[in-house]
């Protein structure tokens, strides 16, 4: 993994998506948070209550980046 590629990205709102052999009954397919920090290894999620997730990369099969809000949606604050 390029060692800068997700530099821009931290601190932004993602959605991991998990390998199909790493999702079991009952449990999520995805999980939400914001990109805390990465390694060549993994990613440190920070979830909505400010606890931090180590996802290891060889369980991730999609990351979703949303995007920053438009300047419409930062002018009446429904970002």
């Amino acid at each position: 993994m390029d060692e800068e590629m997700l530099e821009e990205f931290l601190d932004r709102s993602v959605r991991i998506h998990f390998a199909p052999d790493m999702i079991g009954p009952g449990l999520s397919p995805h999980v939400d948070g914001k990109l805390y920090d990465y390694s060549a290894n993994g990613i440190m999620l920070q979830e909505a209550d400010g606890s931090l997730d180590y996802i290891p990369l060889s369980s991730i099969r999609l990351v979703q980046i949303k995007p920053k809000p438009g300047l419409w949606e930062r002018l009446i604050g429904s970002a």
